[in-house]
């Protein structure tokens, strides 16, 4: 039985892939680049069960809260445009795997930024009353708090869902898409960091990098269709 031919970028596609290949090492290192600025700014409250923290720093300092959650969301829409670029080198060849990664892209951006523009417009908005309020107002306005942090968090799952699936989906790829070694297994081991509890998550913000960074330069040297 002669072996599955290797994966071919579809015709007119290459100038395309090449750009989304080159724009997926680009932003690769984004997620550490974010989480050294969510700490030198202070934003550490904001993951806090501490609402009293999180609606003082909203409140007193809404554009700090806002440019962290805000970036938060905007690593989803960057990813979207490399799920796209796997969509378009796949779709030809695997066309089932390409639309379910498509899917998978597009939930994890749409709750990604759902998370973001919610918690800006509703903690900014608690967070002026609680600084301004009484200790009465202040205390009723903790449980409200404490209902958005719970939507905040449900939202959090659900764009990491997405990502997770990403990832396993890619490790999943067969032989003959020539996918590096180092992709898949970074793939499983980030699917497992992300559902595992505490510090774990770390290893998805290190881990991103080489991973990105990995997956473009494969992309980039997909070779054109004859």
């Amino acid at each position: 039985m002669s072996p599955e031919p290797l994966l071919e970028i579809p015709p007119g596609y290459e100038r395309w892939i090449r750009y989304g290949a080159n724009w997926t090492m680009l932003i690769s290192p984004y997620l550490i680049l974010y989480f050294v600025l969510f700490f030198a700014i202070g934003g550490e409250s904001i993951g806090s069960t501490d609402m009293g923290s999180t609606l003082e720093l909203a409140g007193k300092s809404p554009l700090v809260f806002g440019t962290t959650v805000m970036l938060d969301g905007l690593f989803h829409v960057l990813f979207f445009a490399t799920v796209v670029t796997l969509f378009a080198a796949l779709r030809l060849r695997w066309p089932v795997r390409a639309s379910l990664l498509l899917v998978f892209g597009t939930w994890q951006m749409l709750m990604g930024f759902t998370k973001a523009l919610s918690s800006w417009f509703t903690f900014t908005h608690l967070g002026a009353a609680y600084v301004k309020g009484d200790a009465s107002l202040r205390a009723t306005l903790l449980p409200v708090a404490a209902g958005e942090y719970g939507l905040r968090d449900a939202l959090q799952w659900m764009d990491s869902l997405g990502v997770l699936a990403i990832w396993v989906s890619v490790s999943l790829l067969p032989s003959s898409a020539g996918l590096p070694r180092a992709v898949r297994w970074l793939g499983w081991i980030m699917a497992v960091a992300i559902l595992s509890p505490g510090p774990a998550f770390l290893l998805v913000v290190l881990l991103s990098l080489p991973w990105l960074f990995l997956l473009g330069r494969w992309l980039k040297r997909l070779p054109a269709s004859a």
